[in-house]
């Protein structure tokens, strides 16, 4: 998930959606959001979908397998 962290902070960027908003659509802590956009964790995938379907983007983005 090398590039996780970079595509996640690229797409809330291009909706102009915060961490936080983020953070409360997915009924989870702000913090939770800050650690995946910083690399300190890595999202599971139950909550990798979430975020896909909140975001409308595909998985294989976020991942870094398609540009």
């Amino acid at each position: 998930m090398n590039k996780f962290k970079y595509r996640l902070r690229e797409v809330l960027a291009e909706n102009g959606i915060s961490q936080n908003a983020l953070a409360k659509k997915l009924f989870m802590s702000q913090t939770i959001i800050n650690n995946y956009c910083t690399g300190k964790r890595e999202p599971s995938l139950d909550t990798l979908i979430a975020i896909c379907k909140v975001l409308d983007v595909s998985a294989d983005y976020l991942l870094g397998l398609v540009d």
